[in-house]
């Protein structure tokens, strides 16, 4: 017996929940991809799959729907794979543990994968029946869009004859997202020069802090754990000649990171109590600025050993955290047209130590492209001026607002109907995948929906039963 057998919708929580077994992390999707075909298989439908591992489905249509213009239904494969620090798991060959108070769901010690794990369930459960009326259904499941819509970019929408598409990669229930800011990924590569060194090693560790969804949540100005970690180490390192061994932070480029660390040499003679105090004040300091924003986070100091290490020169140690506290991160800019919108923003998302270099990985957002584009230039000057190597990749477009959506004034006349009210119409500082399409398939009128989650990207994500069952509801009436 399921965890969420006794959910409803039955057949959405069932797909749901053999997602959850399937581990489905971005670059790691060939696994989901292929449970799709077989899914397709079993049941005669026609499908396609690509060399980047995209899956399109075809539903055939209900009696009766034969003549109607085919929907497009589209959503990703891939999920953030994060686990809690404490919780002993291998995302890449484990599944998920789903577990449900009946109000909501979620996975032990790790991110859910709701996002958009809830999209493909209810592709499936739509697919899998023989009740629910609908036109032809042509179902696009792509991969790594949480890492770059790389599948977005790849697939061959050429075989797809529908020109309305609901994409369901929203996390928020009635609101329809009719547009949303375009983006790219930064990359700094820090060369570093390492040397023979004796001493004591510490870890000095920030974690604790709430994290989140890079684009939807960036406006909540969390902490940022490499920024932090950077910030101490900026204000212990000279003082107290500390080297550098390593620094690793975060999991992924679209996710605020809530753990970072770093491991540093000391001199044997150093006075641990004014080093730990030196931290120690640097934590207070943090804690009352992020009182509200972020309250629980930790600041840890760990005695490790005595000997000789290979660690980073003293200026390959002075340029890594100079780096990462030169470049911008956070909210740039907000809206002029939409009141609360962040217009272009960036964040930090993994600091990565590999043999001669250290990696930061950001993740750009704009709704506005030349804005876009002069920060990444920003970005760029400042690395190269450090002697660091800049690397721009994945810029996806934004998705502009459409004043004649056809698609949208019938999802608002249905969610009329059903709820006695207008559901909101709004804008994203995130990326979803309409973008790319647009560009793809002319013409291509497009909405993007969800259910309510919350906590994505993060192991506090959790997805709301009631909101999950009325979105299914909803999106059935619309398709009817």
């Amino acid at each position: 017996m399921g965890a969420l057998d006794n959910l409803e919708p039955k057949s959405v929580f069932h797909f749901f929940e053999e997602i959850t077994q399937i581990p489905h992390g971005s670059d790691n999707v060939q696994g989901i991809s292929n449970y799709l075909v077989k899914f397709a298989k079993d049941r005669n439908l026609e499908y396609i799959q690509d060399d980047t591992w995209n899956v399109i489905i075809f539903g055939p249509a209900s009696e009766g729907y034969e003549d109607k213009e085919p929907v497009i239904l589209q959503g990703h494969m891939d999920m953030v794979a994060v686990h809690d620090a404490d919780y002993d798991i291998d995302m890449k060959t484990q599944p998920l543990k789903p577990m449900t108070d009946g109000k909501m769901v979620w996975a032990k010690g790790t991110s859910l994968g709701g996002d958009d794990g809830i999209a493909v369930a209810y592709c499936l459960a739509l697919l899998d029946s023989n009740t629910i009326p609908h036109p032809r259904l042509e179902v696009v499941i792509t991969t790594n869009e949480e890492t770059g819509m790389d599948g977005a970019f790849a697939i061959d929408l050429s075989p797809l004859k529908g020109r309305k598409l609901i994409n369901i990669d929203s996390e928020t229930e009635g609101v329809l997202l009719t547009s949303c800011a375009g983006g790219a990924r930064f990359y700094a590569n820090i060369p570093v020069t390492k040397v023979h060194r004796s001493g004591i090693s510490f870890d000095i560790e920030i974690s604790g802090l709430l994290g989140g969804h890079s684009g939807t949540e960036i406006i909540k100005e969390h902490g940022n754990a490499n920024i932090l970690l950077a910030r101490v180490l900026a204000n212990v390192a000279d003082k107290f000649d500390l080297s550098l061994v390593n620094i690793n932070g975060g999991v992924a480029d679209n996710a605020i990171p809530i753990n970072a660390k770093a491991e540093v040499i000391a001199p044997e003679d150093i006075d641990e109590n004014a080093f730990i105090g030196a931290i120690q004040s640097i934590e207070a300091v943090v804690k009352n600025e992020l009182a509200i924003k972020d309250p629980d986070v930790k600041f840890t100091i760990t005695k490790k050993s005595k000997g000789t290490f290979d660690c980073f020169d003293a200026k390959s140690t002075k340029n890594v955290y100079k780096l990462i506290l030169s470049l911008p991160n956070g909210v740039q800019a907000m809206s002029a047209s939409v009141k609360g919108l962040v217009e272009t923003s960036l964040n930090l998302g993994v600091v990565k130590s590999n043999d001669n270099t250290v990696t930061l990985e950001y993740a750009v957002r704009s709704s506005v492209d030349s804005s876009k584009d002069n920060l990444l230039q920003k970005l760029e000057f400042i690395t190269c001026a450090f002697g660091a190597q800049a690397q721009i990749t994945s810029s996806y477009p934004g998705w502009p607002f459409n004043p004649d959506s056809k698609l949208r004034e019938h999802m608002i006349e249905v969610f009329n109907k059903m709820y006695g009210h207008e559901p909101k119409i709004e804008a994203l500082h995130a990326g979803v995948e309409c973008g790319l399409f647009s560009k793809k398939l002319e013409g291509l009128d497009c909405i993007s929906i969800g259910p309510d989650m919350e906590g994505v990207h993060t192991t506090s994500e959790k997805l709301s039963v009631e909101s999950a069952a009325r979105t299914f509801e909803y999106l059935c009436e619309v398709l009817k």
